[in-house]
């Protein structure tokens, strides 16, 4: 993995990792619903943000490194189950 995409990824985990248990008190404490699905909104943006991160890291070195070895057709698969992934 990506160094410099890694300590970002990182960074982000405990950031979401926070928030998580941010929501865990907010429902402990019964807080307003709208203000827990807000928080829950920010926790799916931030994994997907996580998620494109790792997709970077993905296609710039295994998929990359696969088509640089003549491996097009493993690359092409690769992309398409990421594709495939994302559309569930």
């Amino acid at each position: 993995m990506k160094q410099d995409i890694k300590k970002s990824a990182q960074r982000r985990l405990s950031i979401a990792a926070g928030q998580v248990r941010g929501i865990q008190e907010m429902v402990e404490k019964e807080k307003y619903c709208v203000d827990i699905i807000t928080q829950i909104e920010a926790v799916r943006e931030a994994l997907s943000g996580i998620g494109n991160l790792i997709l970077q890291n993905h296609l710039e070195t295994h998929v990359a490194h696969d088509i640089k070895h003549g491996q097009e057709k493993k690359a092409t698969a690769e992309i398409l189950k990421i594709y495939k992934l994302a559309q569930k």
